[in-house]
């Protein structure tokens, strides 16, 4: 019994044993053989599959804001102030003032140097203007009288005249016919004559130019002066085909024969060279040619070289009748007459302006048929007027005047 009992627990430990090992066989075959989901628990356990994230908008990183450098307030500009327009200084007024009347025919001037005296051919002779002692002479006399003009007409005697040197004064002559006319060159001292000396006393006589083959009449009506260079040069009115300017040559203190040397109506086309004058630096012979009378509008401001006679520029200007030239020694500015033969109420006093070859005429001031004009060395211009005859036949219209000092 007992060992039975012993058989019966072997086995029964053997068969609990087997039993055993079956079942832990067959657990682990099926882990194996099944549809491994144990495997598959077993690595989700160990690895799970990363979750598929949907792609993440990148939101834009929000910057700081910049912080812009701080500009500089713009400054402030003054408020400016508007300069006001420079306006032309104006011109002061000019005023005529009359030295001596009941002159005929009163033309060329000339103003001696040192003393200042005027001295002023009309009719009947020279006369000498002290502006010191407002005195007035005559000095030359006895010129036969011509007649010139068309329209208006004008009893005349000498013309033109100028300063050869401090004590000889030149005189043109418009007192005879075409031909026979004199240039006269007279010396005159630093006081009035005592008495006045005839026209025929001169120190020197150039002339006359008759006529030949030069000029087809003969030369005459020496209306410009003007003396520079060592040479005198007188505008005539003769043969109007030529419209001569003749020249004298000074040589040792004295005047050469009178020769026709510049054909100004040949070089402009334009008759009757009338004034005449230098310019300021002596390089220039500066000549107005008058033109026809009875015309409007055609006389022409005219400039040559003294040496060689050649003209350098003519331009037109707009005025009538160019009777007198003449530079200011202050301002060099350039002052021309108008006679205006053909509309008298248009004559005066004009400033020529040029710029290239264009000249304005600037009006000064209205004048009654003006004929020449002189300044002296501290500007004051001095011109005479031809006037209109009053009432009275006995006083001539004719006048000498100045206008001070600042043209």
């Amino acid at each position: 019994m007992q060992w039975n009992l012993q058989r019966i627990l072997k086995a029964t430990a053997y068969c609990l044993t087997a039993a055993c090992l079956m079942l832990g066989s067959s657990y682990l075959v099926a882990d194996e053989k099944g549809d491994k989901k144990g495997d598959e628990k077993k690595e989700a356990a160990k690895k799970e599959e990363p979750k598929k994230e949907e792609p993440k908008k990148e939101e834009p990183k929000k910057e700081a804001p910049k912080k812009e450098d701080a500009k500089p307030a713009p400054k402030k500009e003054e408020p400016k102030k508007e300069e006001p327009k420079k306006e032309e200084p104006k011109k002061p007024a000019v005023t005529v003032k009359t030295l001596v009347t009941n002159l005929e025919s009163p033309s060329g001037i000339a103003i001696q140097e040192g003393t200042g005296h005027v001295f002023v051919a009309s009719r009947y002779g020279v006369y000498r203007y002290d502006p010191k002692g407002k005195t007035v002479d005559l000095e030359i006399a006895g010129y036969p009288t011509d007649v010139y003009g068309k329209g208006p007409k004008y009893n005349i005697g000498p013309l033109g005249v100028a300063f050869m040197d401090k004590d000889h004064l030149v005189v043109g002559d418009g007192s005879r016919p075409d031909g026979e006319e004199l240039v006269r060159i007279y010396k005159v001292g630093d006081k009035p004559l005592e008495k006045w000396v005839k026209e025929d006393t001169a120190a020197q006589t150039l002339g006359p130019i008759k006529a030949g083959d030069k000029s087809a009449k003969g030369e005459g009506n020496f209306y410009g002066v003007a003396v520079g260079g060592g040479d005198i040069f007188i505008t005539c009115n003769g043969d109007d085909t030529k419209g001569w300017v003749a020249k004298s040559v000074i040589k040792d203190g004295k005047a050469g024969p009178l020769e026709p040397s510049i054909a100004t109506k040949e070089a402009t086309n334009v008759d009757a060279p009338v004034a005449i004058t230098f310019s300021p630096d002596g390089k220039e012979l500066v000549i107005g040619q008058m033109g026809e009378v009875n015309v409007a509008d055609d006389c022409l401001l005219t400039f040559y070289d003294p040496k060689t006679g050649k003209l350098t520029k003519s331009l037109k200007t707009g005025l009538n009748d160019i009777a007198g030239l003449a530079y200011s020694p202050k301002t060099k500015k350039l002052y021309a007459t108008d006679f205006s033969w053909v509309d008298a109420a248009k004559g005066g006093l004009f400033e020529l302006k040029i710029e290239g070859d264009k000249v304005t005429a600037e009006k000064v001031i209205s004048l009654d048929k003006p004929a020449a004009i002189s300044f002296d060395k501290e500007g004051n211009l001095y011109l005479t007027v031809f006037g209109t005859q009053g009432k009275d036949p006995e006083k001539s219209p004719g006048s000498l005047a100045v206008i001070k000092a600042g043209l």
